[in-house]
């Protein structure tokens, strides 16, 4: 019996003596999910969540954009984008429409026949032409040429 007292004493102050996580290393630890992106604070850049669940830089944003969240395939993720201060016409062949686009990487049809994207300073571009004896239609609200 003197033994066993002497050994729970021994214990006690071995585990009085291990460290312990403070709440500041727990909060730390939990403070992101690995390899979640996301905006810095101020959107200059962008983030990625390490395997240790800290924030490390991705890269920062081209000039004259900033980061911004932005739905892609049911997931809001952080994108450098620019907002013009106006929107600009199309060219002067005679299409209509604007050249600005909310959505980077959102693909939709470019008229009847051709597909576009908006790319990631707000603007549209064309990605191609539907081939002969097909047009630009929607299957789940994604653009696909069809028959």
């Amino acid at each position: 019996m003197k033994y066993s007292a002497a050994l729970l004493a021994v214990a006690a102050t071995t585990v009085a003596a291990m460290p312990s996580f403070s709440a500041a290393a727990n909060a730390k630890r939990d403070q992101c999910t690995f390899g979640t992106y996301a905006c810095l604070a101020d959107g200059s850049g962008i983030q990625i969540c390490d395997i240790e669940g800290n924030w490390e830089l991705v890269g920062p944003c081209p000039s004259g954009t900033s980061c911004e969240d932005l739905p892609q395939n049911g997931f809001d993720l952080p994108f450098c984008t620019s907002t013009p201060s106006k929107k600009t016409k199309r060219g002067d062949d005679g299409t209509t429409g604007y050249d600005w686009c909310p959505t980077p990487g959102q693909y939709t049809c470019d008229g009847w026949n051709a597909i576009q994207v908006c790319n990631t300073t707000n603007g549209l571009e064309k990605v191609g032409d539907c081939p002969s004896g097909s047009h630009c239609g929607y299957i789940n609200n994604i653009p696909f040429c069809v028959e």
